[in-house]
């Protein structure tokens, strides 16, 4: 399947590479979607040159295209797979902690403004722990101990709105011990009781830190959770 994906993707490139080359015959060469297998091609192409953008912007198209382009048509290869992962290993080691630092800075930023302004929206309240919380519904059960186990449904989001998790479109609930889950969705777990349902607003660093997370390192997570029932773990005889 990988093998598949990674042809369409080469093929797709390819003829992206080889328009932009010929301008003159742009117009003509051009293919329109007409069926199902061209929406998908074009969709995954779009997914490529979005990836490439946003992660590869110094990257040279005319040297990708010929890369692809020899490696397709057998051509002799200017680097060899040893040469080719030693190139790659020293542009990830360079690139990849500096993707990550500014990606860390802008979610700082970013999610300091947002739960800055959510604070003025009625109904959200700052926890001492650092979540914020708001009660969507109220419930009549228990609440939970940092030992017991939940049954919850959830929907996890980003701060953009971009959904990353969500239990409601795997059909069935969640369960897990409220103590292995990031300690801002625990310290959340424990304000609630059977019945309710919360939203929590959790700071990069309640969330994942800066490890890789959904939204990168130290971003913002935004979860609404319905608590369904409380498994406790069997007393030890």
């Amino acid at each position: 399947m990988k093998k598949t994906v990674l042809t369409i993707l080469l093929s797709i490139l390819i003829t992206s590479c080889s328009n932009e080359t010929s301008k003159s015959s742009e117009n003509k060469s051009q293919k329109r979607i007409e069926n199902h297998i061209d929406s998908v091609s074009y969709a995954i192409g779009l997914d490529v040159a979005m990836r490439l953008e946003e992660q590869f912007k110094d990257i040279d198209h005319d040297m990708l295209s010929q890369a692809i382009n020899d490696f397709t048509t057998g051509k002799e290869l200017f680097l060899s797979d040893k040469e080719r992962l030693a190139v790659i290993k020293k542009y990830n080691d360079i690139t990849v902690p500096k993707y990550r630092m500014d990606k860390e800075k802008l979610n700082i930023v970013e999610g300091g403004k947002f739960l800055d302004e959510n604070l003025k929206v009625d109904g959200v309240i700052e926890h001492k722990s650092g979540i914020q919380y708001k009660v969507i519904k109220e419930g009549t059960g228990p609440n939970p101990e940092p030992n017991d186990n939940v049954q919850v449904h959830y929907k996890g989001t980003l701060i953009d709105g971009t959904k990353f998790d969500s239990s409601y479109d795997r059909g069935e609930p969640a369960v897990f011990p409220v103590s292995r889950v990031v300690p801002g969705f625990s310290q959340g777990l424990l304000l609630m009781n059977v019945g309710s349902t919360y939203q929590f607003f959790i700071p990069g660093h309640l969330g994942y830190g800066q490890g890789d997370g959904p939204g990168g390192p130290m971003a913002v997570m935004i979860f609404e959770v319905e608590m369904l029932n409380i498994i406790k773990e069997p007393t030890q005889q």
